[in-house]
């Protein structure tokens, strides 16, 4: 009991360092690049409106088993870290592919996801795979993160840092207990600290 707490709460605790790890290196390596001055103050504005947010969610909702299916593109991702630090990202080449209770979630490594965080932006560029599985009760899910391979590299201006693929599955890659929702081909997967926006291939 006592360990499988312990073990949530580190999954929770890795999503959010990773956000605020994130903000930092960025914020580190555009000050080396010279892109913010001294004076800069980081945004903790939410990423969107309610305009904004009401316009992402599927209009009609679909079956949740018939959500899983078949390979999507991951849209945006939006998370909140430690002190209502907002991270979102877009665009990118990262899929996933859901069969049968397990998934794989897989970056080209050509395209990267453009990043906002802690009022700096950034690419990150995701070459690799992560695979994991879920299980569907109702409308939810709980997903489990399995093996990783590959790299991932943030880019700040001309200035480029490496970050492993486990610390980039930490937000991209579905873990933790989840509420779906899909129609019109999208799915949105609702985590307690991140939200994961995808489009049917």
């Amino acid at each position: 009991m006592l360990a499988r707490f312990f073990l949530r709460t580190q999954e929770t605790n890795m999503r959010r360092l990773f956000l605020v790890a994130v903000a930092a290196l960025m914020l580190t390596v555009a000050s080396c690049s010279g892109s913010s001055s001294p004076g800069d103050t980081p945004s903790l504005t939410p990423p969107e409106s309610s305009a904004t947010a009401s316009s992402s969610t599927p209009s009609a909702a679909a079956p949740v088993t018939d959500c899983l299916k078949g390979s999507y593109r991951l849209i945006r991702f939006v998370g909140a870290g430690e002190k209502g630090t907002f991270g979102t990202g877009e665009g990118g080449d990262v899929t996933v592919t859901f069969n049968n209770g397990s998934y794989l979630l897989r970056g080209a490594g050509k395209d990267p996801i453009k990043l906002t965080l802690a009022g700096q932006t950034a690419d990150l560029l995701v070459n690799g795979t992560i695979s994991g599985d879920y299980r569907v009760e109702g409308d939810k899910a709980t997903f489990t993160m399995g093996e990783s391979t590959g790299s991932a590299t943030l880019s700040v201006g001309s200035s480029k840092s490496s970050v492993s693929i486990a610390d980039v599955g930490s937000v991209l890659a579905p873990d933790g207990k989840a509420v779906l929702s899909c129609a019109n081909d999208a799915l949105i997967v609702t985590l307690q600290d991140v939200r994961l926006e995808f489009g049917k291939v």
